[in-house]
């Protein structure tokens, strides 16, 4: 009986659902994984305001909301009455996650504190058009994407004090 239901685990519809959120987590975290490595002693030398997170934070902070991002996409992608329904949400998500890894290339990558801030502006702006493309098909997935919305609102606050202190 027991081996039973771990076939029926593995085979089954709570298999679909497990590779679908493992799947969604793949395609989260992997896209950030394009972006890459950039020397941190950049970072560290400039002129930051006071309440700049200690280094250690960002990673705490961004691997959570990697996770509920990725339940996010999960659960539109899992409720969506069909499939043409995932085109914008799914889309939405797409550029949601370029932007973020196009704001590091730029901030990061090319130094170019300025030039940052409006793909900050837009980054941010994307996520609350995911959650709003996500909210028809799944207010869970929406409310998922609000921490991110919240975290990416003091970064920016943060690029924009970073931007004025190193003018």
């Amino acid at each position: 009986m027991a081996s039973r239901g771990l076939l029926e685990l593995l085979t089954g519809p709570a298999s679909m659902n497990a590779a679908g959120l493992i799947g969604s987590a793949a395609v989260v975290f992997g896209v950030q994984r394009l972006v890459p490595s950039f020397d941190p002693s950049w970072y560290k030398a400039l002129k930051k305001p006071s309440w700049t997170p200690p280094n250690y934070v960002f990673p705490m902070v961004w691997i959570p909301l990697k996770i509920m991002q990725s339940v996010a996409l999960w659960l539109v992608c899992t409720k969506a009455p069909s499939a043409s329904a995932l085109a914008v949400p799914v889309a939405a998500m797409g550029v949601h996650m370029f932007l973020g890894n196009w704001w590091n290339v730029v901030f990061f990558g090319r130094r170019k504190l300025k030039e940052s801030l409006p793909w900050m502006y837009t980054f941010w702006a994307s996520i609350a058009v995911t959650a709003a493309t996500f909210h028809p098909i799944s207010a869970a997935a929406a409310y998922l994407m609000l921490p991110t919305q919240v975290w990416v609102t003091i970064a920016a606050k943060l690029n924009y004090d970073i931007v004025k202190i190193n003018s």
